[in-house]
């Protein structure tokens, strides 16, 4: 393992983290949180409580798997910065990224806070309340710097320019869903699900890419 590249390395962790990412988001949304009153910080708190050991599992394991996919992508950022087409968006997405991950993982924590410290309610309503903010802006920042990334990418003829430019577009649309799910408990429910099949289209073009890193010598 000492002598992987650092490209295949960047590939594993582009097939890896967005897949195992996906099926744990998908796991709270349609199992944890299926049942869950959308504005009531009460609802989701008390059915974190009750699958505690799978909130606890999927919020310690989708920071540990964005993390793996931003990994890749950075690698994609740095093998563009500096080197013709795409530079200054590349550049531009990685702060974006990196506040967005910070956004996932502060919330992340909190979660499992909530989960695992359900009494007093007050406070464990209090603490998921603000994980949920943490949670929504990071998905906003996220998917702007995916758009950024994603038409930086698109720029270039190696990372199938087709195919970057309708990850890019999806990612403008995952970015405009976050906004009005963070915004509107009536939509949020319905944003959320949206923003859901998005991840999906995300993965699969990630997936690709990382396939096309572990073939390189």
């Amino acid at each position: 393992m000492g002598t992987i590249s650092t490209a295949k390395l960047a590939g594993i962790s582009l097939i890896l983290g967005p897949v195992i990412t996906v099926v744990c988001y998908f796991i709270q949304q349609l199992v944890i949180f299926a049942d869950v009153e959308w504005g009531n910080a009460a609802s989701w708190a008390a059915a974190a409580a009750d699958q505690g050991p799978a909130m606890g599992a999927t919020s310690i394991i989708v920071p540990l798997s964005l993390m793996m996919l931003v990994y890749g992508i950075l690698f994609i950022a740095n093998e563009i910065r500096g080197n013709g087409n795409g530079d200054a968006l590349a550049r531009y997405s990685v702060p974006l990224i990196l506040i967005g991950m910070t956004g996932f993982v502060l919330s992340s924590g909190n979660f499992v806070a909530a989960t695992v410290f359900p009494e007093p309610a007050a406070a464990a309503e209090a603490v998921f309340l603000a994980a949920a903010g943490m949670n929504g802006i990071g998905g906003i920042f996220f998917s702007l710097g995916f758009t950024a990334i994603f038409f930086a990418m698109a720029s270039r003829e190696e990372y199938n320019s087709m195919l970057a430019n309708i990850a890019a577009l999806v990612a403008v649309l995952a970015f405009v869903l976050s906004i009005i799910g963070f915004a509107s408990t009536e939509l949020g429910e319905l944003m959320t699900q949206l923003v859901g099949v998005t991840y999906i289209v995300h993965t699969i073009y990630a997936v690709y890419i990382g396939r096309g890193l572990l073939t390189r010598e």
